[in-house]
C-alpha cells in the first residue's frame, strides 16, 4: 500500500501522483462523474479519516483510502493497473479529487466535527458493511442540502464569454454554433462544452487547469449569464433529436465539435435575444464582432444598374459580399448585426450572392442583347432582395407600359383559328415567333411583364389549340364547343378577345331559353308536361330534348350555332326528366302525359326557384294538399268525430285526400294507434257521401281478425251493413251473390285464395288490406289473387310494411298503386333514397311515442339463462354437427340449394335452447329457460302483474301449459287452431280481469289482438324478424293501456339466440330507412348472416 501526504488540493495530488498521463485520466474520470459512491468518514480531532469508494471504469473498482498514525495517507485499488505500476491509478486520483471537493463542502459547516464524532461512534456499534451503506445514504442527502443552501454571499461571480461561430454543413449551408470561456480573473476555454454543462446541472466541480477548477460552492453565475446557460442546457439535452433532424447539415468530422454546441433553428431566436447584451462575440469571415445587435428588419442590400459603355451595362451590388446567410434560421449576419428576415427569398439570395462572388469587382456585365430579358426577369426578382437604382441613361431608354394581350379568333369551314399579340404601348410582340415590332425608338428597352405573359401563355396552352408553326388552330367539334363555352369566358378575363363574323356565327352569347310547363289535366286525370323555346321550331326542340337525355354537352342548331346544354336551365330540365323517369323514346310529341301521382315525385324539387320550369296552380295545390291533408277538410262522420283522437282525424283526412285524387296508400301507423278506426271512418264517410249506387267495400284480413273487424264495425258504424264471407263455400257464395246489397264484406287471405273465381266479375268501391305484410311476397298465390280484385280505391294497413327487404314494399304497392313503381327488376336497381322519395307521400306512419304522449312507458329488458348440463351437451353436439354439414353442403352444392336444410338446422338449435323435448323423445333433463320462465311468472303473479307469454313453437306452449297445470296457474291459451269467435271471446274475458296469464302462439296471436289487460309481455323465444316481436309486444302496449308495460326477452347465453338478437338490431331500422333514408340497406337472412350465426368462415 502506497502513501501520500494528508493535505489535499489538485496541485498536491498531481505532484504526488507522479504521472501526468494518469493524473489527466483521473481528472477526466472525476469530471465525468465516474466516482459512483464515496463513504468519507473524517475524525478532525485525531486528524484522521477513512474513505471507501466505487469507481466505474470498464468494470466497477473498489478504492480504499485512510490516514496512518504518522499523518500520511495510504490508498489502494483493486484494478489491474494498481498492481502493475508503482504510481497511483486513475481511479485513486479521481477519488482523491472527489474527497477534495467533499472536504471543501464540509469545511463550510462548523457542526461537522460533532456529526462526524457521532458517525464514528455509530460505526463502532454496527457491522462495517451496514455502517458504510447507511453513511453513504446520509452523506448523499446531506451534500445535496449543503449545496442547495450555499449562497452567493460565500461565492465569487464567474466571468463568461460566449463565442458565436459559423460552421458549414455537408451541403454547405451555414450553421450557427456557440462556444464558451469561463473563469474568475482570466477566462479559460471550455474544451468539452457538453461535459461542462452536465457538471453545472449536477452542481459538481469541474477541473480546467491547476489554477482554476469550477466549483459550484465557490462560484456562481450572474443572473443574465445563467439564463443563457439554461438555454444551452436545454439544447444539449435535446441534441440527439437535433442530430436526427439536422444530420444532413452537421459536419460530424469537425475537430471543434467538443467545444461547440450546435444551435438548432427552432431555438435560435430565443438564444440570440438572451445573448444580446452579454459578453457575446461573433466570429465571421476572419473578423471578430462585438456589441452584437439583433434587428427584426430586412438587411440593407442595394443594387445599381448603369450604362457606362455603349455596348453593355453594369449591375453593382452593395452589402451582399460580406453578409452570411443563415438560410435555415431566417437570419442574415452582416457587420455585427443579425437581421431577422421574414420575406427575403432565401434561395434566390443565395444564388445571387454566389453569382456576384464569381464576378470581378462585384459587378455583373449585361450586353445590349441581354438587357431586355434582364430587366424583365432579373430586376423584379432583385427588388425582392433589396433596393435597386437605375441610372438616368438607362431609365430614359426604358418603355414601361402595361401589357395588353389581344386574341383574334376566326373561322374557316369547320376550323377555328387564333392569333395572339402582346402590346406594350405602341410596341407589338408576337410571342410564338418572338418577333418585336417597335414603332418609335429602335434603341428603346421594353420592360416586359414576364409574369403576366407566362400566365397568358399557360392559359392558351391549357386550351385545345394546336400550333402549326404559323398560327393556332382547332378543328374537332367537341374541342371548339369546349373552347367557346368553357375556356373562352376565362380567357376574356385576362385577354382582349376579337371574333370575326364567321366565328360569331357559331357562338351566340344570347342563347335561346327553354321553358317547361307542368299542369294537371283534370278531365283525364293526367300530368302534362310541355316544352317551348323562342325562335326554335317544335321538331328541333324535340331533338334538343333528346340530346339533354343523352347528357350531351351541346347541340348544333340548324344554322350551325352551338347551343350549350350545360347551362343551368338545361340542367333543370335534365333533373326533371330524371324525376319523371322520361326516356328518349318518350319524346315523340311536344307534350308528355303521365299519371298524376308522378307529380308527387316533384314535391321536394318544387321548393327550388327556377325560371325554366313553370308549375301550374293545380299541381301546386295537389302537392300541398297531400303534404297537408287537413287542407281539404273533409267532414268526419258525426258519430266518430267526438271519439277520434287528433292524429286519427289527420289519418282520416289523409285517406280522403288520397282518395280525392284517385291515389292509394299505406296507413303504416305504429301498432295500437287505431288504424282500424281510421279505416272505418273513411268507409263510413264514403258511404255518407255516396248515398246510393255505391259498390261495397272489401276488407281482406288475417283469418284471426275477421270477426274482430266485424265487432269494430258494430261498435263504431252500426248503421253499415257488414257481412263476413266465411264458413263453408256455400255460405261465402251467398254473401257474394248479394254483394251489392251490403256496405262491407270481410274475408280472410286464405279464403280469398280459395274463392278467386267468386271475385272475378265483382267490382268494389274500396279494397282494404289489413296486416298487408301478408302479401309482401308478390310471387305467392295470395298476392296474385288480391292483385286481380277490381276496386276503384285501394289502401293497405300495416304497422310493418317492411319486415326484411324493400322488395316487400314494392309487392304491397304493386297491389295498392301499381303505377307508382317501375317493374320489379327496375325497382331493385333504384337507390334507396329514390325509393323513399317516391313512396313517402303515399305512406303515413306515426309512432306511439310521438302521438300518444299519455301512453305509459314500455320497458324492454333482456334476461339471460344458462343451458342445463345435459341440455348444453346436446346443444354443443348438434352445433358441431350442423356446422360440419353446412360447410360440406355449401362446398358441394352451394348455399342456395341447401338453404332450407341449413335453416332447419338452425331451428333445431333454437328448439334446444327452449327445451330439447321439442324434437327429442324421452328427454329427461331440464331446461334453463323454462325454469327461468316459471320463476318470472311466480314473481310477477305475486306482484299482481298480468302476463302475455309468446312462443312460436306450439309444442313449447304445450310444455308450459303442463307446468302451469302442475303449479295451479290459471291461463288462457291461443294458437292457430283457435277459432276466430273464440279468440274474440277470450280477449274480452282476459281484458275484463279473468285469469292472469295468456299463452299465445307468436304467429297466430301476434296481430289483431287488443290485450291491454296485460302489463307484462314475455317473449319466450326470439324470431328472426324483430317486427313480429314488436307486434306481439304491442298487443298490450297500445291505446287503452293504463300501466307501464314490461317486455321481457328470454335469451339463452352463449348460443345462437344471442347472435339472433344482434341480427335483430340490424333489421329494426328497415322501416325508418325508407322514411329517413341514408342507412345501410339490409336484406332478409343472407348467407353471410347464417355464417355469422354458426361461426362458419
Amino acid at each position: 500500500m502506497n502513501s501520500i501526504s494528508f493535505e489535499l488540493n489538485p496541485e498536491k495530488i498531481k505532484v504526488l501522483c507522479g504521472d501526468d498521463t494518469v493524473y489527466n485520466r483521473g481528472i477526466d474520470y472525476f469530471n465525468k462523474g465516474r466516482v459512483v459512491t464515496i463513504d468519507y468518514i473524517p475524525d478532525e480531532q485525531a486528524n484522521e479519516f477513512v474513505c471507501d469508494a466505487v469507481v466505474q471504469g470498464r468494470e466497477r473498482y473498489d478504492v480504499h483510502i485512510e490516514t496512518t498514525s504518522f499523518g500520511e495517507i495510504e490508498a489502494e485499488c483493486d484494478c489491474p493497473a494498481y498492481y502493475k505500476y508503482d504510481s497511483y491509478c486513475k481511479h485513486i486520483v479521481a477519488v482523491l479529487l472527489k474527497m477534495h471537493a467533499v472536504i471543501k463542502i464540509k469545511k463550510r459547516q462548523p457542526k461537522l466535527t460533532i456529526q462526524n464524532n457521532i458517525k464514528l461512534k455509530r460505526r463502532t456499534k454496527l457491522p462495517k458493511n451496514d455502517f458504510q451503506l447507511t453513511e453513504h445514504l446520509i452523506t448523499l442527502f446531506e451534500d445535496e442540502q449543503l449545496q442547495s443552501s450555499d449562497s452567493q454571499g460565500h461565492s465569487e461571480p464567474l466571468s463568461i464569454e460566449f463565442i458565436g461561430k459559423i460552421q458549414q454543413s455537408l451541403n454547405l449551408e451555414a450553421i450557427f454554433t456557440i462556444e464558451m470561456k469561463i473563469g474568475i480573473n482570466k477566462c479559460y476555454v471550455v474544451r468539452k462544452i457538453r461535459e461542462f454543462l452536465e457538471h453545472i446541472e449536477e452542481r459538481q466541480p469541474y477541473f480546467f487547469t491547476n489554477k482554476f477548477t469550477y466549483d459550484p460552492l465557490e462560484h456562481y453565475f450572474k443572473k443574465e449569464d445563467l439564463a443563457v446557460i439554461q438555454k444551452l442546457l436545454a439544447i444539449y439535452q435535446n441534441e440527439s433529436t437535433y442530430y436526427q433532424a439536422l444530420g444532413s447539415y452537421l459536419d460530424s468530422h469537425s475537430a471543434n465539435n467538443d467545444r461547440a454546441l450546435f444551435v438548432p433553428p427552432l431555438v435560435a431566436d430565443q438564444l440570440l435575444e438572451t445573448l444580446v447584451g452579454r459578453n457575446f462575440t461573433f466570429e465571421c469571415n476572419g473578423y471578430t464582432y462585438t456589441n452584437i445587435k439583433l434587428l427584426k428588419e430586412e438587411p440593407p442590400f442595394s443594387f445599381q444598374l448603369t450604362n457606362l459603355q455603349e455596348d453593355h451595362y453594369h449591375l453593382q451590388v452593395n452589402g451582399l459580399h460580406n453578409a452570411v446567410l443563415f438560410k435555415n434560421y431566417g437570419y442574415v449576419f452582416r457587420e455585427g448585426k443579425f437581421y431577422k428576415s421574414y420575406s427575403l427569398p432565401k434561395n434566390m439570395l443565395t444564388t445571387v450572392k454566389n453569382h456576384f462572388e464569381q464576378a470581378q469587382h462585384q459587378k455583373i456585365i449585361i450586353t445590349n442583347e441581354q438587357i431586355e430579358n434582364f430587366l424583365s426577369y432579373v430586376v423584379p426578382g432583385l427588388k425582392e432582395i433589396g433596393e435597386i437604382t437605375i441610372a438616368d441613361e438607362v431609365t430614359n431608354k426604358i418603355v414601361n407600359q402595361p401589357l395588353k394581350a389581344q386574341l383574334f379568333i376566326d373561322k374557316e369551314e369547320e376550323r377555328l383559328f387564333a392569333k395572339l399579340k402582346y402590346l406594350y404601348g405602341e410596341n407589338s410582340i408576337d410571342p410564338f415567333q418572338d418577333k418585336v415590332i417597335k414603332k418609335e425608338n429602335h434603341d428603346s428597352i421594353i420592360m416586359r411583364d414576364r409574369k403576366k405573359e407566362m400566365e397568358i401563355m399557360n392559359a392558351i396552352e391549357s386550351t385545345s389549340f394546336k400550333f402549326n408553326g404559323q398560327e393556332l388552330y382547332m378543328e374537332q367539334e367537341d374541342e371548339i364547343f369546349e373552347f367557346l363555352f368553357e375556356e373562352l369566358p376565362q380567357l376574356i378575363e385576362i385577354i382582349s378577345v376579337h371574333m370575326t363574323n364567321g366565328a360569331k356565327q357559331i357562338f351566340y352569347e344570347e342563347q335561346p331559353f327553354i321553358r317547361a310547363n307542368i299542369d294537371i289535366r283534370s278531365d283525364i286525370n293526367l300530368l302534362e308536361v310541355s316544352f317551348k323555346m323562342e325562335g326554335i321550331d317544335e321538331e328541333e326542340v324535340q331533338d334538343i330534348l333528346k340530346s339533354v337525355i343523352e347528357k350531351k354537352n351541346y347541340y348544333r342548331l340548324s344554322n350551325g350555332t352551338f347551343l350549350s346544354l350545360k347551362k343551368a336551365e338545361f340542367q333543370e330540365i335534365n333533373h326533371l326528366f330524371e324525376e319523371l323517369d322520361i326516356k328518349k323514346s318518350h319524346i315523340e310529341a311536344k307534350t308528355f302525359q303521365f299519371p298524376v301521382l308522378k307529380g308527387m315525385q316533384l314535391a321536394e324539387w318544387n321548393k327550388r326557384e327556377t325560371a325554366s320550369v313553370i308549375w301550374s296552380r293545380a299541381l301546386e295545390e295537389l302537392i300541398n294538399n297531400i303534404k297537408n291533408p287537413e287542407n281539404l277538410d273533409f267532414p268526419i262522420p258525426k258519430k266518430l268525430e267526438a271519439i277520434m283522437r287528433d292524429y286519427q282525424k289527420v289519418g282520416f283526412q289523409w285517406l280522403k285526400t288520397l282518395s280525392h285524387y284517385h291515389f292509394g296508400g299505406i296507413l303504416a301507423d305504429d301498432m295500437g294507434l287505431g288504424k282500424t278506426l281510421q279505416a272505418i271512418a273513411f268507409i263510413l264517410s264514403e258511404k255518407e257521401h255516396h248515398q246510393s249506387g255505391q259498390k261495397p267495400t272489401l276488407i281482406v284480413a288475417p283469418a284471426s281478425l275477421i270477426y274482430n273487424w266485424k265487432k269494430e264495425f258494430e261498435k263504431f258504424a252500426p248503421q253499415l251493413n257488414v257481412l263476413v264471407a266465411a264458413g263453408d263455400k256455400q255460405d261465402r257464395l251467398e254473401v257474394l251473390q248479394d254483394y251489392l246489397t251490403v256496405d262491407v264484406i270481410i274475408t280472410s287471405y286464405p279464403l280469398m285464395r280459395r274463392d278467386v273465381d267468386l271475385y272475378e266479375n265483382q267490382v268494389f268501391h274500396t279494397l282494404i288490406l289489413d296486416e298487408a305484410q301478408a302479401v309482401k311476397n308478390h310471387y305467392t298465390q295470395i298476392a296474385q289473387t288480391v292483385k286481380k280484385i277490381e276496386a276503384v280505391k285501394r289502401f293497405a294497413l300495416s304497422g310493418t310494411p317492411i319486415e326484411n327487404s324493400l322488395n316487400e314494399l314494392w309487392s304491397i304497392f304493386n297491389i295498392v298503386m301499381p303505377e307508382l313503381f317501375p317493374s320489379k327488376k327496375e325497382f331493385t336497381d333504384l337507390p334507396q333514397e329514390k325509393i323513399s322519395k317516391i313512396a313517402r307521400p303515399f305512406i303515413l306512419r306515426r309512432l306511439k311515442k310521438d302521438v300518444l304522449k299519455e301512453l305509459p312507458e314500455k320497458i324492454e329488458t333482456l334476461q339471460l339463462s344458462e343451458l342445463k348440463p345435459q341440455q348444453k351437451k346436446l346443444y354443443l353436439e348438434y352445433l358441431e354437427k350442423i356446422k360440419q354439414e353446412t360447410i360440406e353442403s355449401v362446398q358441394m352444392e352451394g348455399f342456395q340449394k341447401n338453404r332450407m336444410k341449413i335453416l332447419a338446422g338452425l331451428t333445431r338449435l333454437r328448439q334446444l335452447c327452449c327445451h330439447p323435448s321439442l324434437f327429442l323423445e324421452n328427454y329427461q333433463g331440464g331446461s334453463g329457460k323454462l325454469e327461468q320462465l316459471l320463476e318470472i311468472v311466480q314473481d310477477s303473479l305475486s306482484n299482481k302483474r298480468r302476463l302475455l307469454i309468446f312462443s312460436q313453437f306450439t309444442s313449447m306452449l304445450e310444455i308450459i301449459r303442463q307446468k302451469f297445470d302442475q303449479q295451479g296457474i290459471h291461463y288462457f291459451s291461443l294458437d292457430g287452431s283457435t277459432p276466430s269467435e273464440k279468440r274474440v271471446e277470450m280477449t274480452e274475458r282476459f281484458n275484463s280481469g279473468e285469469k292472469d296469464v295468456f299463452l299465445i302462439s307468436l304467429k297466430a296471436g301476434g296481430t289483431g289482438l287488443n290485450l291491454t289487460g296485460a302489463d307484462t309481455v314475455i317473449l319466450f323465444d326470439l324470431w328472426w324478424n324483430p317486427a313480429v316481436e314488436e307486434q306481439a309486444a304491442d298487443r298490450a302496449h297500445r291505446f287503452g293501456q293504463k300501466n307501464v308495460v314490461q317486455v321481457i326477452r328470454l335469451v339463452t347465453q352463449g348460443t345462437i339466440e344471442e347472435k339472433m338478437y344482434e341480427l335483430q338490431q340490424k333489421k329494426r331500422e328497415l322501416i325508418q330507412q325508407v322514411i329517413t333514408p341514408g342507412e345501410t340497406m339490409l336484406s332478409s337472412l343472407s348467407e353471410q348472416e347464417i355464417r355469422e350465426l354458426l361461426e362458419v368462415r
